[in-house]
């Protein structure tokens, strides 16, 4: 792969990483951010089940990064207790202004700013975690969670580009299972409606008490587009003079349900913004040893067995996205290099070059 799009003073070099489902280890993912050598690092959410751990280990990564919420990280807790500190607030704790849910996160180095989506979001036209939303953030509904939005992007400094961060991407980028976001898990794919009726009317009458308190909660997220992202993206474009090359998203992984194929990951939208789903998951597997492998490691490298993880890589120049692309990095003890990359979009100058 290139090298780091940063050397040069008007090149930036974004790395995702997409929905972690606790696949995450500081030591090793270090290791490879540092031979990526990203300017920023994006995370998309759904760390674990409110891991709290892995949400701390994320925050003592030592590079420029910007994170928000899932809905999996908000999988136990519908609303916050007077007589304990819930696991929410502890990961909101651990990333501090890194976590950008409604908030403008400014790189002056850069000249890029990070505005984040709404929190805990899993898709739909109706909130997910209501009374999470209405106590952090102030948020009531849809119009208010897309202002909250607007506001935060309309406040970037001047001469910034802007990179929204969202947990899953918004709705109008095509209904299709296999669109960026489009739903894989039913018949005909789609990205509006609802199909909850049906999905309920079956389950209802076989689940015990605790599972249709799950089911419920998932059919919330059935309808998986982001009403709230797309109206602030429309607004920003029509009434404020920002610039939006790229919205960052995951949620929707890459791989479709029941064996179905792969997601298109980027999508195109008005104005040149790119949109890119960085949900490659599961986003670590191990590598295939070979013999030797622990004689052969330099001495204090510990033996841990090589792995390959996953990162969606994006190359800015001049606040233009030149390059995106999926990269596999091996990392094998001392030992760090990139085993795989699939280039998803290369802008039209790229090409010849």
């Amino acid at each position: 792969m290139d090298s780091a799009a940063g050397a040069g003073r008007h090149r930036v070099r974004i790395a995702v990483v997409g929905d972690v489902h606790n696949d995450w280890a500081l030591e090793e993912d270090s290791k490879a951010l540092r031979f990526l050598q990203p300017d920023l690092v994006l995370f998309t959410g759904d760390y674990g089940n409110e891991n709290v751990e892995l949400v701390r280990s994320i925050s003592d990564l030592q590079l420029p990064k910007a994170a928000i919420l899932g809905n999996h990280d908000c999988w136990h807790t519908h609303q916050f207790s007077e007589k304990k500190v819930d696991r929410v607030r502890l990961q909101l704790a651990s990333l501090g202004e890194q976590h950008v849910g409604y908030k403008c996160l400014d790189f002056p180095s850069i000249k890029l700013s990070v505005v984040g989506g709404r929190p805990f979001s899993c898709g739909g036209d109706r909130l997910l975690r209501p009374r999470l939303l209405s106590k952090c953030y102030g948020v009531n509904d849809m119009a208010g969670s897309a202002k909250k939005i607007y506001d935060a992007a309309a406040g970037a400094p001047e001469g910034h580009s802007v990179v929204l961060l969202a947990h899953n991407g918004p709705t109008g980028l095509g209904s299709r299972m296999d669109d960026i976001c489009g739903r894989d898990w039913v018949p005909g794919g789609g990205d509006h409606g609802d199909p909850g009726p049906w999905f309920m009317a079956i389950l209802f009458p076989l689940l015990t008490l605790p599972l249709l308190h799950t089911a419920i909660s998932y059919a919330t997220c059935l309808n998986k587009n982001h009403v709230d992202l797309e109206r602030a993206i429309s607004d920003l474009q029509r009434e404020a003079r920002v610039s939006i090359p790229l919205v960052v998203f995951g949620h929707m992984h890459k791989s479709l349900a029941y064996g179905r194929g792969l997601r298109k990951m980027i999508a195109f939208g008005a104005n040149h913004i790119i949109y890119l789903n960085g949900a490659v998951v599961p986003r670590v597997k191990f590598a295939q040893t070979t013999p030797g492998h622990e004689q052969n490691q330099p001495e204090g490298s510990g033996s841990r067995a090589p792995t390959l993880r996953a990162f969606t890589i994006a190359d800015l120049y001049e606040g233009r996205v030149e390059k995106i692309s999926e990269v596999w990095v091996l990392v094998s003890g001392a030992r760090t290099e990139v085993e795989e990359e699939i280039v998803l979009y290369k802008h039209p100058r790229e090409q010849h070059m």
